[in-house]
């Protein structure tokens, strides 16, 4: 019987923006259906459902669903500051993102026999010690703690951004036009695109501050295929 993954998440799964992690993933596991249902500025609660919905729905039994989701629900705040007419979806604040969480896995562990793979959040912004990581940082902990709950899979992504990041002087460039996140949809379908935007925005991991570039997308590929590699052969 053919095995299934489902990627769920927000832009950064979605990968429309950057470099698509999921599709080197597929690259990586050729006798594996991999089926990307990354939405663009999706929120944890608005994945959470989602999942719900496709799990009740879907005819696949998938052997394991990767959970990336968060970034938004502190990015989207910040950047309705900055634009005051931009419409959001409903955000957690980060003091309630365990109890979204848990309340959601609850619900999925329900639904379905897959292993769960939770990956950390990134980045937003390459700036270390920003307002928005360091809420990142608490999000993190609270997403390892509830995974460990429900033996979920925890993919540490962010250690290895963090660990990079710190050792950089990064720009603090973050998504500061919306209208250049349509001119880099464009032109960032490259990897070799997608470097020249980081290297010309002084980034390291992305181009934006948000959305991954090649070194970023592969250290995604890599922390998530070492649960795939647990789940799927044992190692």
């Amino acid at each position: 019987m053919s095995n299934h993954i489902l990627f769920i998440g927000d832009s950064i799964t979605e990968g429309k923006i950057g470099i698509n992690f999921v599709d080197m993933i597929k690259l990586r596991y050729p006798d594996i259906h991999c089926h990307n249902k990354g939405h663009g500025g999706d929120t944890l609660l608005g994945i959470i459902t989602r999942l719900i919905k496709i799990l009740k729905k879907d005819m696949y039994k998938y052997s394991a669903i990767v959970i990336e989701a968060g970034h938004n629900d502190i990015l989207l705040p910040h950047l309705k500051l900055r634009w005051p007419v931009m419409r959001i979806k409903q955000v957690t604040p980060v003091s309630q993102m365990s109890i979204i969480l848990n309340q959601g896995l609850k619900t999925i562990v329900s639904l379905t026999k897959a292993k769960i793979i939770l990956t950390t959040l990134s980045c937003i912004g390459e700036t270390f010690n920003s307002q928005l990581n360091q809420k990142r940082r608490l999000v993190n902990e609270q997403i390892k703690n509830t995974g460990h709950n429900y033996d979920a899979y925890i993919a540490k992504v962010s250690s290895l951004f963090d660990s990079i990041i710190l050792k950089s002087n990064s720009s603090s460039y973050l998504i500061d036009n919306p209208f250049n996140l349509v001119i880099d949809y464009f032109r960032s379908k490259k990897s070799i695109w997608a470097d020249r935007i980081s290297k010309k925005r002084n980034l390291k991991l992305t181009i934006d501050g948000g959305h991954l570039n090649s070194k970023g997308a592969k250290i995604y590929c890599r922390e998530i295929s070492k649960a795939l590699d647990n789940i799927f052969y044992n190692c």
